[in-house]
């Protein structure tokens, strides 16, 4: 088997995580992942042949993503359909140990889907597949700024949209309570 073959075949498995991580369905996934093999292997002759395949296979299948993303939003036949999978990440975590958790990444999983496409890609690429920010500039095309400016504005709706706000009430408290709940202050001379 050539080089390309061997490293193709290597690369399914993190490019079908990838393709999940960013539509939450596994048929879609698989058919973005199947999409994105079939160009890979037609323009198998753009590919410079040397170092790593992985980011131009993510540079494809983003690609693909967003043509389908684009035309979905022209067209309404090719609407997204609803989340069907029901655990986040494809996690099963039933033991009440890990309830906590389940609930935290169950809401950071709703968070990341709401994220703009451009920065869940970005998001994605640096947390999930673990590359750096010149890889991820080269993938999507953009500048290594855009790329820092995208992860910084994901990572903060991130941040905001997990933690709980303090309550905004004051608890009110009946006066003649508090009053009787507060010291008396004497001078003494």
């Amino acid at each position: 088997m050539d080089e390309f073959l061997d490293q193709l075949t290597k690369s399914i498995p993190v490019l079908r995580r990838y393709a999940y991580a960013l539509v939450k369905d596994s048929s879609k996934a698989d058919d973005l992942v199947q999409d994105c093999l079939e160009r890979s292997l037609t323009k198998r002759h753009q590919w410079k042949g040397k170092g790593n395949l992985k980011p131009w296979l993510y540079r494809i299948l983003s690609n693909i993503h967003l043509n389908h993303y684009r035309q979905s939003k022209t067209n309404p036949i090719h609407s997204p359909a609803e989340l069907t999978e029901k655990t986040p990440m494809g996690m099963e975590t039933d033991t009440t140990s890990h309830q906590l958790d389940h609930l935290y990444l169950r809401d950071l999983d709703k968070a990341i889907t709401k994220l703009p496409d451009e920065q869940k890609q970005v998001l994605l690429l640096v947390a999930l597949e673990g590359l750096s920010y010149s890889e991820v500039a080269s993938i999507t095309q953009v500048p290594l700024g855009t790329v820092m400016s995208r992860l910084s504005r994901a990572r903060e709706t991130l941040r905001k949209s997990t933690t709980t706000p303090p309550p905004t009430k004051e608890p009110t408290i009946n006066t003649d309570v508090r009053s009787s709940l507060t010291p008396t202050i004497r001078r003494v001379k």
